[in-house]
């Protein structure tokens, strides 16, 4: 379905906003267009932060970053609200997944002692891990709600390259034009318009306003979101490992 059927289906099928049928005339609709077509790309991205619907591994703008030598952080696309894993062009294998607290707490491997001045003193060269807990930066519109990734250690001259990394994400681009398609799977595209039929019908007026419905289309949301999220999260699943003496950052000795 495109935007154009969307609305349709919204204004129609959903909301029965008929008060055309009287005067003939758009301007005699319950809801403009303009606004129902911010509650369906609200809907849109509700239902992509929360189901985890668009995973992405080969779009440049959102799955690309071009590590420099001696800078450790990056800010990554405004559409990315999670990073699956991250390897750097031409490795066979993904990096590792750190945070702030070990990379911070970090030794080499060959350290028999404990020296709390050289806790992160690694020097640039190879990227072996990264970690997406630092501080977010702001979007195009200002809200502080985009990611940073920091890659460690901070590669040098030689080891700064492409770095390519698979995503969970927003819409790169709002629908805007009638012939504009969701990027969220077409098996969805109902289900989103349940959210956007709660945003129509949230508010407490005697023409549009109906709470009661409103809060059963709301429910209606997040029982598809769950569905599509479990599914998901389902082809993301990864059987858990158990072991000891694996960890990539310290291997602690026993001396007796």
């Amino acid at each position: 379905m495109n935007l154009g059927d969307l609305l349709d289906e919204l204004r129609h099928g959903i909301l029965h906003d008929r008060s055309d049928q009287i005067a003939g005339s758009e301007s005699d609709y319950l809801w403009s267009d303009a606004r129902l077509i911010e509650y369906i790309n609200q809907a849109e991205r509700k239902f992509c932060r929360e189901a985890l619907i668009i995973r992405d591994g080969t779009t440049p703008q959102c799955c690309q970053v071009q590590t420099i030598a001696d800078q450790k952080e990056y800010t990554l696309d405004q559409s990315v609200i999670a990073v699956i894993s991250a390897k750097m062009d031409g490795d066979k294998a993904d990096l590792s997944r750190g945070g702030h607290s070990p990379f911070q707490a970090y030794r080499p491997l060959d350290s028999y002692y404990f020296d709390p001045s050289a806790l992160s003193a690694v020097p640039p060269g190879k990227i072996l891990a990264f970690g997406t807990d630092e501080e977010v930066g702001p979007d195009d519109d200002g809200s502080m709600s985009v990611m940073v990734l920091r890659v460690f250690p901070k590669p040098d001259a030689a080891h700064a390259g492409l770095l390519r990394l698979r995503v969970v994400r927003l819409p790169l681009n709002d629908l805007c034009n009638p012939a504009d398609v969701p990027e969220v799977p077409r098996d969805h595209h109902l289900d989103m318009l349940c959210w956007a039929a709660y945003l129509a019908l949230r508010i407490d007026d005697h023409d549009a306003g109906d709470p009661q419905r409103a809060q059963e289309f709301k429910q209606q949301f997040e029982l598809h979101v769950a569905e599509a999220r479990k599914e998901a999260l389902r082809k993301m699943f990864t059987p858990s490992l158990w072991g000891f003496g694996r960890n990539g950052f310290t291997y602690e000795r026993d001396y007796q």
